[in-house]
């Protein structure tokens, strides 16, 4: 008997986390990640997800089969008994399954706020209702901001007014910009297209309309569009 229990244990445990593993390959929480930031965010998300999948069917499957077993609503509850062993494992699990996503999302928080080998530095500056985007390097100034695809990015901002906050959902991530503090932002662009950067934080009656194009493009038009002063 005990044997059969120890089976059926490590089956019910085999199917949950195949289960979790196919909600955490087959779930789409984000849009088609456009960086590696995005790329990590997306990735932990899905760890989530499955985990999630994993520990609710588990937790609903054990009352369920307490219900019908034990017959809890049948007979009254033992007062004063208790099984040391249970009461061990429903605290060592939880205590594991936390501890474990704890140490993974530092690593994955660590890994986006590091910036790569010589990043480009853009400084964005944002007012109602409009996005400045400086390059310093070499003086270019646009109202549209542009990227080379493979190389590492530090977006800084600043605020002229009131808090904004800059948003592109392919990017995996929004950053706020303050009217008395620099915020940053690290990436690296995966591929090339066109993305739109909202305002995601109220800032008054033209908020809706704070909008900026973002244009990745391989390095050599990028740099094509720096000569050129920034298209203006």
């Amino acid at each position: 008997m005990r044997e059969r229990n120890i089976l059926a244990v490590t089956i019910l445990v085999l199917l949950l986390i195949g289960v979790g593993v196919a909600v955490a390959s087959f779930v789409r929480p984000l849009p088609q990640a456009a960086s590696d930031r995005a790329v990590l965010v997306d990735q932990l998300l899905r760890v989530f997800f499955g985990l999630a999948t994993a520990v609710f069917l588990g937790v609903e499957g054990l009352l369920v089969f307490a219900a019908i077993r034990g017959r809890l609503f049948q007979s009254p509850v033992a007062i004063g008994n208790s099984n040391s062993s249970l009461e061990l494992l429903w605290l060592a699990v939880p205590a594991a399954i936390v501890l474990a996503l704890s140490v993974y999302s530092i690593r994955v928080l660590l890994l986006m706020e590091a910036s790569g080998p010589d990043p480009l530095q853009v400084e964005i500056t944002a007012s109602q209702y409009q996005w400045e985007f400086r390059y310093p390097e070499s003086g270019v100034i646009a109202n549209e901001l542009h990227l080379p695809a493979g190389r590492a990015v530090v977006l800084e901002f600043r605020s002229k007014d009131v808090i904004h906050s800059f948003w592109v959902p392919a990017f995996g991530g929004k950053v706020d910009a303050l009217p008395d503090r620099v915020t940053s932002l690290a990436l690296t662009q995966l591929r090339t297209g066109e993305y739109e950067a909202v305002c995601a934080e109220f800032c008054g009656p033209g908020h809706t309309g704070m909008i900026a194009t973002v244009q990745v493009e391989d390095p050599a038009s990028f740099e094509q569009w720096l000569q050129s002063g920034g298209g203006e």
